[in-house]
């Protein structure tokens, strides 16, 4: 007898999903000549522009300790720059360069074919009703206890 199924499961949903579209968003970008991890990055500081690494760390779900070294390759290629905060200049912030946005261009329609794809099918009533219940999974994970 079998006691549960993975199919019960809607994080097995979410992983597979996930998984798949990290999948084609790399064979997306590869001819763009930037990485999964640095188009997250272009992506978020075009929306909020000017942001600390705890920011960034906390969109990206990644370790601040290895957000730096994700950094370093958008710096080098002059997408992204950093500047002292204005207010305490041994903290940074991290902006959007000019070239940075132009990539943001460049691959963004290719990205929100992608999204669109995902969602063929779905009412734009259904969409707005799945990601209100993605965010409060996501509320409901974020109150786990630390590990």
């Amino acid at each position: 007898m079998v006691k549960f199924s993975v199919n019960e499961f809607p994080t097995y949903y979410i992983w597979t999903i996930q998984a798949a579209n990290m999948n084609h968003l790399n064979h997306l970008l590869r001819p763009h000549g930037i990485a999964t991890v640095h188009w997250r990055i272009l992506a978020i500081l075009q929306e909020t522009n000017g942001q600390n690494i705890s920011y960034l760390a906390e969109r990206l779900t990644v370790d601040r300790s290895n957000l730096g070294r994700m950094i370093e390759p958008l710096i080098d290629g002059g997408f992204v720059e950093r500047r002292a905060m204005p207010s305490d200049r041994r903290h940074s912030l991290i902006y959007l360069t000019k070239k940075g946005q132009r990539k943001v261009d460049e691959v963004y329609p290719e990205v929100r074919k992608l999204v669109d794809e995902a969602l063929d099918g779905f009412s734009p009533s259904e969409i707005s009703s799945l990601l209100e219940m993605l965010k409060r999974i996501k509320d409901n994970v974020s109150r786990f206890p630390e590990i």
